[in-house]
């Protein structure tokens, strides 16, 4: 799938395609243990984090991902990451996955708002027909996140990963498609305006 995307604008976030000049800010962002619980990987030094984003990078220069940051307005500092993979143009749909935030915005509406502007650049830009999410079917507070958001269950993928201490992931499998936007996007759209307005 070929993705030209720039920078997505919401009120309290900018959504900006990765680049190398992102290290250093998402290396403080990721400094907290709580965030690697259910990743695959585990970042800890500044090296890590290189890795991370050049392992991130080949990935989108080979046309199979499409990396993002996430920076908050207020502050002008990055509090995450997430990307688009398994991308498929034959089947127009894709992955939104590895996503983590920094906890200073877990509980507050920036992952609402994040996916808000993923998915309308997916079904109003890119001509997605299917977004699908995955999570560890251990991790309660992503599959909450992932269903606010209006996406549907469609079932488990059993022994899908291997975790860092070598136990089997079962994975959660959710999707959002062409004809379920318009009732996610006004969804989203109330779920924002109420969160704007309870500030």
């Amino acid at each position: 799938m070929n993705v030209t995307l720039h920078e997505l604008t919401g009120k309290q976030i900018r959504v900006v395609p990765m680049d190398k000049s992102h290290i250093l800010g998402l290396y403080e962002a990721a400094k907290n243990e709580n965030i690697w619980t259910h990743l695959p990987k585990k970042i800890i030094t500044q090296h890590d984090m290189e890795a991370f984003v050049e392992e991130a990078l080949q990935a989108k220069e080979s046309g199979a991902e499409f990396p993002f940051v996430i920076i908050q307005r207020e502050t002008d500092k990055i509090v995450g990451t997430t990307r688009f993979l398994y991308m498929s143009s034959a089947s127009r749909s894709l992955e939104i996955g590895w996503t983590w935030f920094h906890p200073s915005v877990w509980g507050t509406s920036v992952n609402t708002e994040c996916k808000y502007l993923l998915l309308q650049s997916c079904f109003e830009q890119l001509n997605t027909i299917r977004v699908q999410f995955k999570t560890d079917e251990r991790n309660i507070r992503s599959q909450k996140a992932i269903e606010r958001l209006g996406a549907v269950k469609e079932g488990i993928l059993r022994n899908q990963m291997i975790r860092k201490d070598g136990t089997f992931r079962n994975s959660v499998l959710y999707s959002i498609i062409d004809s379920d936007w318009p009732s996610v996007k006004q969804h989203l759209e109330q779920r924002l305006k109420l969160a704007e307005n309870t500030k």
